[in-house]
């Protein structure tokens, strides 16, 4: 009787133990996940990079159309308003349009429905709402990248790896900027992986549905993804033919609503982002290794952990049939959006920090890292201090490089990067290592190369062909807007026989502090009365020298118009005159 109380308190000991294990366990997962949202929310909210006004501006404007004309046309606001827009707005069938994929626009209505409720107008509040959104889809994807990982790894590999995975890659460098139409798309092509990888359920129907469905939003919100939609419908069919056949017809009756919808609307079968013709005219192979290797938009120098997962993935295919499967996914996919991807003409993606384009592609390659790690059995601790190390760098690079280091946006902007696509290439300054000093030196060696002599009279207007206009804001009528508090203007001279005498005409916005440098040497400094003046000042002759010149204009009261212009101005260049 003794003995049976005893092996019965500690079996109770035991349990209770085992419990108490589970629970502390539990609650260690729960806050690791809380600090991991804490920190993705503190880097978005802190950064020092938002492009809400690039690509993506005008995104919610179609939302708010939708919600307050039940259109997508953008008439109702007027021509002197969507002019200020740019290229994100083209006119159609006499129609005003957003250019770029309809599917965020969609998907953000409810939202903008909501904030418009609150008071919010996308005329004016569109950046807020658009990191708000931005916000709520990095969480999104984190949470979904950490259900995939469960399905291979633990509970803590599994968070780190996900967080790994946001931080280190250009999820934090691109859809943390900016509600871009990658946002959404990654959120249901990631939904429609998971869905169809985690196997058998009960509510097969309804699942067969929603990957269906997934699958045409993430085409909806990103024309690219239209190639995973074979590869993940092959692999379900592998595990799942009948489910497989109801989700591809789901997928192909929306995208028979779709067209209907566009014939309906643009009198043509698709929009104009969605036809093929986009990838015509470009150089393939150059951008092929550019999209890999570039130290500018190089997938695999930006994240070089995803190098150790496609090294793990070849190892362990042939001997295990389930990874082999599962590199459809993986592997296959991602390499025939690459392809895709290297035959469009601006295959750099303009202004952006990284591999931009491959975004639509790191589910896969995110889901080879998880199946990869989970089914290594031998040698793992060198694979996770592999993982560790790349991953550590790619998270200098994509968080901190790309979030609170301007010099790294700055590295697209001087020179113009889709005027010398060549820079693309210069090992000599990455962008991933982009700093002041090295942005000066490498505007130095610029000017000193691309810039002809200016000889004869020296007359140097807002839009002369001879000069470098640098921290200056593009060509307006008659004039070009300083940015910031500093800007320079540089030339090269041949020998020039000049009394030392300039006259700098300008418009200033409201009082102005002005200091101008010659080749470092202060030759006027004085103050400004708003609106257009000539400012006259003397030099010393022999500070021109054959070569290089550049003057710096340094105007430390720049500020924002009174108007909605975001930019910070405060001299309108005119024209520079030397005698």
């Amino acid at each position: 009787m003794s003995s049976t109380k005893t092996k019965t308190s500690m079996s109770t000991h035991f349990l209770r133990t085992d419990v108490g294990s589970r629970v502390s366990t539990l609650a260690k997962h729960r806050w690791l996940g809380w600090f991991l949202a804490f920190l993705i929310v503190a880097v978005i909210a802190g950064q020092s990079t938002h492009n809400t006004g690039s690509d993506p501006r005008g995104t919610l404007l179609v939302s708010q159309a939708i919600v307050q004309h039940g259109s997508v046309k953008l008439d109702a606001y007027g021509e002197t308003l969507l002019d200020s827009y740019g290229y994100v707005i083209h006119r159609k069938n006499g129609h005003f349009y957003n250019y770029f994929p309809l599917g965020t626009a969609l998907v953000s209505t409810p939202f903008v429905a909501a904030a418009n409720v609150l008071g919010f107008d996308m005329t004016k509040d569109e950046p807020l709402i658009q990191m708000a959104l931005a916000t709520l889809a990095a969480l999104l994807i984190t949470f979904i990248l950490y259900k995939i990982a469960r399905l291979y790894l633990r509970q803590t590999e599994s968070l780190l790896l996900a967080g790994l995975c946001w931080f280190g890659s250009s999820l934090a460098s691109t859809v943390g900027t900016a509600l871009w139409s990658h946002d959404f798309a990654f959120i249901f092509s990631s939904t429609a992986i998971f869905l169809v990888i985690r196997g058998r359920q009960p509510e097969t129907l309804l699942i067969a549905l929603l990957i269906g469905l997934n699958l045409f939003l993430a085409y909806l919100c990103r024309p690219t993804l239209a190639l995973l939609a074979p590869f993940l419908l092959l692999y379900y069919f592998i595990q799942d033919k009948k489910s497989a056949v109801l989700a591809a017809c789901t997928l192909g009756l929306l995208l028979l609503g779709f067209m209907g919808w566009s014939l309906h609307e643009y009198s043509q079968i698709m929009p104009d982002y969605y036809l093929p013709k986009r990838l015509e005219g470009g150089d393939f192979e150059t951008a092929l290794y550019g999209n890999l290797f570039s130290p500018a938009r190089g997938l695999l120098i930006f994240s070089p952990f995803l190098f150790v997962s496609m090294l793990l993935i070849l190892l362990q295919a042939r001997s295990n049939r389930a990874l082999m499967k599962l590199g459809l996914i993986s592997l296959i996919w991602p390499v025939v959006h690459l392809v895709s991807v290297s035959q469009f003409p601006h295959w750099w993606a303009g202004w952006s920090f990284g591999s931009r384009l491959m975004v639509d592609a790191l589910p896969g390659l995110f889901l080879g890292l998880f199946s990869s790690l989970g089914t290594l059995r031998q040698n793992s601790h060198y694979a996770y201090a592999a993982v560790l190390t790349s991953g550590l760098f790619a998270i200098y690079i994509n968080t901190y490089q790309a979030l609170f280091n301007p010099y790294t946006m700055q590295w697209n902007v001087e020179p113009n990067i889709d005027q010398y696509p060549e820079y693309l290439f210069d090992w000599r300054y990455p962008q991933f290592l982009h700093s002041k000093s090295r942005h000066e030196e490498r505007l130095v060696e610029f000017n000193r190369h691309q810039l002809p002599p200016f000889s004869g009279l020296l007359d140097i207007p807002y839009n002369s062909p001879h000069a470098a206009f640098d921290s200056f804001y593009g060509l307006e009528p008659g004039f070009r807007w300083s940015e910031g508090q500093n800007a320079s203007l540089s030339l090269m001279l041949d020998k020039q026989a000049l009394v030392g005498e300039g006259n700098l005409q300008a418009g200033f916005l409201g009082n102005q502090e002005l200091t101008i440098q010659l080749n470092g040497q202060q030759v006027y400094q004085g103050r400004m009365v708003g609106g257009e003046r000539d400012v006259r000042f003397n030099f010393p002759p022999a500070l021109l020298q054959t070569g290089l010149n550049t003057f710096t204009f340094y105007l430390p009261n720049a500020h924002k118009p009174a108007s909605e212009d975001p930019r910070i101005l405060a001299m309108a260049f005119r024209k520079l005159s030397l005698r």
